[in-house]
């Protein structure tokens, strides 16, 4: 349905409406194109991706099968083709989200950066290795040894860019919560090593301040993944002890109450573009973008300077 330019409008003039490609598995790229157009979303962000053999014979998938299959090697191939698409559609090729982390080698990381150059985006999402279990282990070591991959990511990125490193706040990794974000964070510049605030990452965490994060992340906070998430009850164990489990819904059921965290968002008082990632199962993702886009815009008249 089209829409009038007044509703396209972002729900604040510093928060931008873009999106995350991972979250359209379904669409090629000309159809992702035209639904961004008519929702009004301007920050595309890229996944550069290798899809598996196996996962080519599932059903399309956020982080699985997609009908826009864009490997690594392609977006540099492509990279100016698609970003002059995106120029005459009047969007912004705001990013990439490779399957990049601090295990990656380094040819993997030159050749995620000098796709995003080619493409036109100016961050790459890098993410520390997670862990495996949940037994105690040696933090100052793990963190000592992220820091070391970072300094040497951070000069790939310069050498065969420049382009900026975001850190995503992320369950089971380094960066869980905007302390242990900011904790890596300090030891290198706001210009060169960023962090994205994933709002439904917290949510699945636990209660956070908005207050608290926002200020803790600071100068550091790049730009925001917007989708809601929920924690509910999970099975009991035998003795009737009931772990929490993570579930994704709308940004109006999450646990993160919505409105508050984008109207400290605005009190920074630059541009902070809201990269929507609505995971909710059993929906399609243009549908799912749709109703995102549609409830951030519903906070318009809270947000008004």
């Amino acid at each position: 349905m089209l829409r009038h330019e007044e509703d396209l409008r972002p729900p604040h003039p510093r928060l931008p409406l873009g999106v995350t490609a991972v979250m359209l598995p379904e669409l090629n790229f000309e159809e992702q194109i035209r639904l961004c157009r008519s929702l009004g979303v301007t920050h595309y962000v890229f996944r550069p991706r290798v899809i598996t053999d196996e996962q080519r014979e599932e059903p399309y998938s956020n982080w699985g099968n997609h009908r826009f299959d864009l490997t690594p090697q392609r977006l540099l191939e492509e990279g100016p083709k698609l970003k002059a698409r995106l120029d005459t559609a009047g969007m912004i090729p705001f990013g990439t989200v490779p399957s990049l982390n601090t295990e990656s080698s380094d040819d993997e990381i030159d050749l995620a950066v000098r796709g995003a150059v080619a493409a036109g985006a100016s961050r790459v999402r890098f993410s520390p290795a997670g862990w495996e279990g949940q037994d105690l282990f040696d933090f100052t070591k793990y963190r000592d040894e992220l820091v070391a991959r970072f300094k040497n990511a951070l000069q790939i990125a310069h050498d065969a860019g420049p382009v900026k490193l975001v850190i995503e706040i992320h369950q089971g990794q380094f960066a869980c919560s905007a302390g242990l974000a900011r904790h890596l964070l300090k030891r290198f510049p706001p210009d060169i090593l960023g962090v994205i605030l994933d709002l439904p990452n917290l949510a699945k965490e636990g209660q956070t301040a908005a207050h608290v994060a926002i200020s803790a992340l600071g100068e550091y906070l790049d730009h925001a993944h917007v989708g809601g998430a929920r924690r509910l009850p999970g099975p009991a164990d035998e003795a009737g002890f009931r772990p929490m489990v993570g579930q994704f819904c709308s940004i109006r059921e999450s646990d993160l109450y919505m409105p508050q965290w984008l109207k400290l968002l605005t009190a920074l008082d630059r541009e902070v573009p809201l990269i929507m990632e609505d995971y909710t199962p059993h929906m399609t993702g243009a549908a799912r973008l749709e109703r995102t886009a549609n409830e951030l815009r519903d906070m318009r008249t809270g947000l008004a300077d």
